[in-house]
């Protein structure tokens, strides 16, 4: 209207306006392609008022695009040409090109000037008082960057829905880096929406958020994030941003063992940010790309030398959580390389550095005290891993979800790896267990209250999967639509509950060699670990703790996986059983020869063993004559004992749908106890069983169980409605003190780093039950009704699961080929 009309001044406006939409969409060489015809037009008609905010503008596309030169060339022909009010604004600009260029000092005492200038405008106070947070948060100083940012958030209250997004997305961002975790996940999930009420693009968003599910360890969640983030970027020809999520990938791909991804992608970034002349973020691709090489390649005196350039460089711009990161990785090498004064330069720069820093910066630095300790033989190798590690207990604890706490005990495992190595040639068998049992499953040592109400989302969810069982049994097939909608849920349910309150919980304390002694009254329990490809295991006897070496673990998982293809072939029914039989028999005796025999426990003492995350695999029931439990930590299992209860027992018992046996085992069961409910089909829904089982002191499902290795949490018993899920029976405080799960893999348990380990046995032994029975193999149809009859008869007559369990497998021994299948994998779990 305004080219028609012949209206310069008009159109210069609007082009203005166009290229500033444009901008805000990230098509930021759309907006410089607008800009520059007004630009000509202002120039050529006498407009210097305009043309000065124009350039003002086009410095802005200028800098998303990366070329900060020809942006500081705009502001500086631009200030003496716009009005004083609009001086403000420009000075914000020239801050954030210093910002961009890694000038974070100078950057931040710009924007200091001009939240001091009275003339500032509120719009302009808000965005300089959020950039000013961001620097602050990267000079290690996030918690003044939450006060300018809760002042910034009350003004753009009334100001716009963009900028309330913005501030959201930068306190969640400055929430994280002052430690608070799952604060910060509550307001990014915030500022998600609040930047799609305002229409604004996620990528920014999205990249932040990625660094927040990367310190999390929820790595697969953090790489979709950032990819999503670089996609957008590239899409809109985000030039400054796209090379900042490549890195992020980078970083991530890394972290995921996946090196030549990392490879790829730092390169491609350190490269963006040469051309763009943008040295702090040049420094920490060349960090990433150095260690990627050195995981690809090996280390070398060139991987050294960039690490080196590349952590002073971020050390003298003052960011110092980067420069901690570099110098660790510039000390690793140097180790490496045999280069013992590179090594003690760079470890102890990264050590002074991470002082005073957030959580998981200190643990980089405790962790390189360590190292240094180690190499040279000077200070305490195992104080400085006990310092991080409580630090990491402390954070921990704090976590709302216990998803979160065992994820997060993996930013410790390298502490307690380096830890235990130092101690096993001096300490003391004792000490020993004390150290497994500070890294050992440590975040399930927390009871947390149950939840008020259902999830809608839980309840949605099960419908769910029921419609997909009635698609798989009618049609032979898995709707694509219905499993999306599945995943959307599951990604709901679990997003909630990272963002969940802190509402407390019982944490129970370490167990000591003394506490177990007590603990197993007669018992002997073996602690085993895994150190540099070498078993050990710590040894608690009646009188006395000692340790001893089991040699190298990798015939081990030669004969666990020799005895898990046996019983494969006979759940095939195959003409080979016979030979199936022996194989697995064969297996489980070497096995017995490595791991019990040379422990010295008599024949007939009942053993407690407490595998690590490597030893999972183990069949732990047909090693031992005696009875055997498993548990996931000496803590759970002592815990687990003083909860003995000696009031009557209440017994649920709950059978599921199309399970060929469960309705005759379930009457079975029930005939052999006084005060018993039963629940059959169709009557066995969700809703029901959990009531039934949180009033109960002995309950036994039999039903089918699916364990989902990806989000063990989702495993799920069937019901007749749908599917009980772990994260239910959890969030709605179903523990029974005893458990019996007569379902295919309920044993099987998830590793984690940091020696953590999910399951429905460590879930529901976290939450308070005190002993399970559980498959840690697929027992087939009808298999279990036998030696169900057996255990619960003795459970009936006091024997603890254990003792029971141990009958019952001996009903099963001489059997058919099934047979023996539930002969190896029915394990009891806990003391009760």
């Amino acid at each position: 209207m305004a080219r028609a009309a012949g209206d310069i001044e008009a159109l210069v406006v609007g082009l203005r306006a166009q290229a500033w939409a444009r901008h805000v969409a990230l098509d930021n060489d759309g907006a410089r392609r607008l800009i520059e015809q007004a630009v000509r037009l202002a120039e050529s008609h006498g407009l210097p008022g305009r043309l000065g905010d124009l350039l003002v503008t086009r410095s802005v596309a200028l800098h998303e695009l990366g070329r900060y030169d020809a942006a500081a060339r705009d502001l500086r022909r631009a200030e003496p040409l716009v009005a004083p009010e609009e001086r403000p604004d420009l000075h914000l600009q020239l801050a954030i090109l210093d910002h961009n260029r890694g000038r974070v000092r100078a950057a931040e005492q710009a924007y200091q000037e001009v939240l001091a200038d009275p003339a500032c405008p509120p719009v302009v106070w808000v965005k300089a008082a959020n950039n000013l947070a961001n620097a602050l948060t990267q000079l290690g100083r996030p918690h003044e960057a939450l006060d300018h940012l809760a002042h910034a958030a009350e003004l753009c209250r009334e100001l716009s829905p963009r900028l309330l997004a913005v501030i959201a997305n930068s306190r969640a961002w400055s929430t994280f880096h002052a430690g608070q975790l799952a604060a910060s996940v509550r307001r990014f999930e915030e500022a998600g929406r609040l930047h799609a009420a305002a229409g604004l693009p996620l990528g920014e968003h999205q990249l932040e958020y990625a660094e927040v599910l990367n310190d999390l360890r929820l790595l697969d969640e953090a790489m979709a994030a950032a990819r999503s983030a670089e996609v957008e970027f590239d899409r809109h020809g985000a030039r400054l941003m796209a090379p900042e999520a490549r890195l992020r990938c980078a970083r991530l791909a890394l972290e995921l063992g996946d090196c030549a991804t990392a490879l790829t992608d730092a390169a491609a970034a350190a490269d963006d940010f040469r051309r763009q002349r943008r040295p702090a973020w040049a420094a920490r691709a060349a960090v990433t790309e150095a260690q990627a090489r050195a995981a690809c390649d090996g280390h070398s005196p060139e991987v050294l030398r960039r690490l080196g350039g590349a952590a002073a460089t971020l050390q003298r711009l003052g960011l110092r959580t980067e420069a901690v990161y570099g110098h660790l990785a510039a000390g690793r090498t140097a180790l490496a390389l045999g280069q013992r004064p590179a090594a003690r330069r760079a470890l102890t720069l990264a050590g002074d550095l991470a002082r005073d820093q957030s959580l998981l910066v200190r643990l980089r630095g405790n962790l390189a005290r360590a190292l240094l300790a180690e190499a040279e033989g000077t200070g305490d190798v195992v104080s400085e891993c006990s310092r991080g590690l409580r630090d990491l207990a402390r954070h921990r604890a704090a976590l709302p979800s216990l998803e979160l706490r065992v994820l997060a005990a993996g930013h410790g495992a390298e502490l307690g790896e380096l830890g235990l190595r130092r101690l096993l040639p001096t300490a003391s068998a004792g000490r020993i267990l004390g150290w497994l049992e500070r890294t050992r499953t440590a975040a399930l040592l927390r009871v947390q209250p149950p939840a008020t109400g259902v999830d809608q989302d839980v309840i949605a969810l099960r419908g769910v999967e029921q419609e997909l069982r009635t698609a798989r049994l009618e049609r032979g097939e898995e709707p694509p639509a219905l499993l999306t909608r599945q995943s959307a849920l599951e990604t709901r349910i679990r997003r909630r509950s990272w963002a969940g309150e802190d509402v407390g919980g019982e944490a129970a304390a370490l167990a000591s060699a003394a506490d177990l002694r007590a603990a197993l009254d007669g018992q002997w329990l073996a602690e085993f670990a895994v150190v540099d490809g070498q078993i050990l295991a710590v040894v608690v006897e009646p009188r006395r703790t000692r340790m001893v070496e089991l040699g190298p673990i990798a015939p081990v998982l030669q004969e666990a996986d020799a005895a898990a293809f046996g019983l494969r072939r006979l759940l095939h029914g195959t003409r080979f059983s016979a030979a199936a039989r022996t194989a697995a028999q064969s297996a489980f005796d070497a096995l017995s020869r490595q791991l019990i025999v040379p422990l010295g426990v008599p024949a007939d003492v009942p053993l407690v063993v407490v595998p690590s995350g490597e030893l999972l695999r183990v069949l732990w029931s047909p090693l031992h004559p005696a009875p055997v439990s498993v548990t996931p930590s000496g803590g759970l299992w002592a815990r687990a004992r003083r909860t003995r209860t000696d009031s009557p027992v209440r017994v649920a018992v709950i059978a599921g749908p199309d399970l060929p046996g469960a309705i005759e085992e379930a009457h079975a069961v029930a005939a052999g106890h006084k005060e018993v409910v039963t629940l059959l089909p169709p009557d066995s829904t969700v809703d029901a069983a959990v009531e039934l089982i949180k009033g109960a002191d002995l309950a036994h499902l039999a039903c089918h169980g699916l364990f989902r290795s990806d989000s063990p949490l989702f495993s799920a018993l069937e019901l007749s409605d749908g599917p009980l899920t772990l994260y239910e029976m959890l969030a709605r405080g179903v523990a029974p003190h005893r458990v019996v799960l007569a379902s295919c893999d309920s044993g099987t348990q998830q590793p984690y780093g940091g020696n953590e380990m999910l399951g429905f046995v460590s879930a529901l032994m976290s939450n308070g039950t005190a002993g399970l029975v559980a498959a840690e193999v697929p027992i087939p149809d009808g298999a279990c009704a036998g030696p169900m009859t057996v255990l619960h008869e003795r459970i009936g007559q006091g024997d603890t699961l254990a003792t029971a369990v141990w009958h019952a497998r001996s009903a099963l021994a001489d059997g058919t080929p099934e047979d023996y299948v539930a002969w190896s994998g029915l394990t009891a779990y806990g003391p009760a």
